[in-house]
């Protein structure tokens, strides 16, 4: 797996997970992001990745705490892949 394919899936993931816990709409999602409801729903497919500006606004969306956990979760996993040579 490619970094590249590890950020796709972990923060396509990340974005759905986050979208059901605040019970918005794929469509409200994509207002939130400030993109299209299809580019939206291609990312939470993992059929595109996030842009920086739509990163950008996924984080503004966070507590600071909901940020520090993200954060952590991300070197989790980035050091198990790497620790297991699957990245």
């Amino acid at each position: 797996m490619s970094y590249k394919q590890f950020a796709r899936t972990f923060f396509s993931g990340y974005a759905r997970t986050l979208r059901g816990n605040r019970h918005l709409t794929q469509e409200e999602m994509s207002e939130q992001l400030h993109i299209s409801w299809r580019s939206y729903s291609n990312l939470e497919r993992g059929r595109s990745g996030f842009s920086a500006k739509s990163l950008l606004f996924l984080l503004l969306m966070l507590s600071q705490e909901e940020t520090d956990l993200l954060l952590a979760d991300l070197r989790v996993q980035l050091r198990e892949l790497e620790e297991t040579g699957n990245l």
